[in-house]
């Protein structure tokens, strides 16, 4: 009877898990997918095939806490214009939702050279085991995690599997991808045992896996109606942005870099797992460039004279001395070292890896590329952007809030197929990017537990909206709290109390003798906060105001429509 109890409790978690899954069709059919769209943002909005959450309060949260920062999300678009047709077309050819080209948003802020503190990397934030199980490979010489076609084969191989692991249902995919599979598996047995729901929003996880999907279905809605909440998207063409090249001859970075026509920092964003600033022929490196500038290159390396690369490979036999190696091909001992990432007290070669030597007998001072052998040495990927480090305390767009016990993730992706997803010690999430003009408030609710870090993106600041090609980097990170259990779900930055201060009778709202309101801008407003706040829309202001595509100005004068502030 027992069991006759447990196999209709389990039928029914299946049940639920279907019916709540989604996938099963799609608002356009794939012919009209196939068509050229007017950019890839449109492109996206009619694949989206992914259930909301519409009773769920923390939608309505995070889509107001990034609506208040418009700056950021249009920061995060830039940033992806590089990768989202690609990704968004992979999705395609599954026939997976295309709310999944958004996730980079939530995991890295589009930040390809994203790296936490946990060492997550890349778009996808794969930790080192879950990459090594999904095949990416991870030596001196790249790092897979980073490069965009095969850490989103990955991602998505990755989340196909837990799609149909979690019974077809999406929400419970991406919490999985978050917490943990197994994590999740076990937290569905539990409630399957007691009775209880066995969908997304009927499990206990933690604070962090709870707004994940809320997070990606706020990004969703500002995506789906940029216009309704103040946010410019860029123009990203629906087209390819690069092409794959592959190398089968020893060439110099620099030498790509030149031929194409491109700056470093293009190469960098566009080839992130490319750790040396040098291509071995023998590993047949498949590299990134912009599409629109494959013919230069093409036509530049038709037309190249000489050697492509002052360097060249070299492989050690068992056994071999670096003192011998560098005495044959004209290098001292110490730069042969430093090139090659071997320390001081390492006298033996290591014959499974490769060697950079110059290809004819180059003095330390003298490159006949012109590159520096420490320039060989250092690795590309060191210059990635640090996600979640809260070691540094940059001006933030919030007022700081008090930090109890940083949340680490739980349940990381983890290597072992037997029980993948249940190490501890896991990724970070990545904190919002901060704004040049800081943004409304948040204030904190007296009934949320003790706040965490938010985290979609730490971002250096950068007026391009690229992670910087220095070697180290400065990092910002915004301290946000975590959206509470229980909050009003019309909670609104723009007219929500902070302290005995009410924000909804502002000393900046006057009323002309026609009875108009009149608003002077003050630093934080958004069109979408003040959209709220006069009970109108941004649609509204901007045609009241003329003010076309622009962004507001701190102390600048518009006129609100509608007849009074909403309290």
């Amino acid at each position: 009877m027992k069991a006759v109890r447990y196999a209709l409790i389990a039928l029914t978690a299946l049940l639920v898990g279907c019916a709540s899954s989604g996938g099963s069709h799609k608002s356009y059919s794939s012919s009209e997918l196939k068509k050229q769209q007017k950019d890839v943002w449109e492109r996206i909005r009619k694949g989206f095939d992914m259930p909301n959450l519409d009773n769920d309060p923390k939608v309505d949260y995070w889509t107001n806490y990034y609506a208040a920062r418009p700056t950021s999300i249009q920061t995060m678009a830039q940033r992806s214009s590089r990768y989202i047709y690609y990704i968004t077309k992979e999705l395609e050819k599954r026939n997976m939702p295309s709310e999944l080209a958004l996730l980079p948003f939530v995991e890295s802020a589009y930040n390809a050279t994203a790296l936490s503190r946990s060492k997550a990397a890349g778009l996808w934030q794969f930790i080192p085991s879950t990459g090594t199980h999904y095949n990416l490979a991870q030596d001196w010489w790249k790092d897979e995690r980073r490069d965009t076609v095969h850490s989103t084969r990955a991602a998505l191989d990755y989340l196909s599997y837990l799609y149909k692991f979690q019974g077809n249902d999406w929400h419970l995919a991406l919490a999985s991808y978050n917490w943990g599979e197994g994590a999740v598996r076990r937290a569905r047995e539990r409630n399957a045992a007691q009775g209880r729901g066995t969908d997304y929003l009927s499990l206990r996880m933690p604070n962090e896996t709870r707004d994940y999907v809320p997070k990606l279905l706020a990004i969703k809605r500002i995506i789906a109606n940029p216009a309704k909440y103040g946010v410019t998207l860029p123009h990203v063409p629906d087209q390819p942005y690069f092409v794959e090249v592959v190398k089968d001859k020893d060439i110099d970075v620099s030498t790509i870099v030149r031929l194409a026509g491109i700056s470093d920092e293009e190469f960098r964003l566009l080839n992130p797992a490319n750790k040396r600033q040098v291509i071995l022929g023998e590993h047949r490196t498949r590299i990134l460039l912009p599409k629109k500038n494959i013919a230069q290159y093409e036509k530049n390396l038709k037309q190249h004279k000489g050697e492509l690369s002052s360097w060249k490979g070299y492989t050690p036999t068992p056994g071999e001395s670096l003192a011998t190696i560098a005495q044959r091909h004209g290098i001292s001992l110490e730069s042969l070292k430093s090139m090659n990432g071997y320390g001081r007290n390492q006298n033996v070669a290591i014959s499974s890896r490769t060697l950079i030597v110059p290809r004819t007998g180059v003095s330390m001072n003298s490159s006949p590329s012109g590159i520096d052998t420490r320039d060989i040495a250092n690795p590309i990927a060191d210059s990635a952007t640090m996600l979640a480090s809260n070691q540094v305390n940059l001006p933030v767009q919030t007022p700081p809030i008090r930090q109890v016990n940083p949340d680490v993730r739980l349940g990381a992706v983890n290597s072992n197929p037997q029980a993948r997803l249940v190490s501890t010690a896991t990724r970070r999430p990545p904190a919002l990017p901060v704004p040049a003009s800081p943004a409304a408030e948040v204030p904190p609710t007296p009934t949320a537990e003790p706040p965490n870090e938010d985290l979609i993106a730490s971002l250096v600041a950068n007026p391009t909206g690229n992670a910087p090609s220095q070697q180290t980097s400065t990092v910002t990170q915004t301290p946000a709290p975590v959206a509470p259990a229980t909050y009003s779900a019309t909670y609104n930055p723009a007219t929500s109390t902070v302290g005995t201060r009410a924000a909804s009778a502002p000393m900046y709202t006057q009323r002309t003798s026609g009875g108009s309101v009149v608003h002077t801008v003050v630093a934080g407003d958004t069109l979408y906060s003040l959209s709220r706040r006069y009970g109108t829309t941004v649609e509204n202001i901007r045609a009241l105001n003329n003010l076309g595509a622009r962004e507001i100005r701190t102390g600048e004068r518009l006129r609100m429509p509608g007849s009074g502030v909403q309290s």
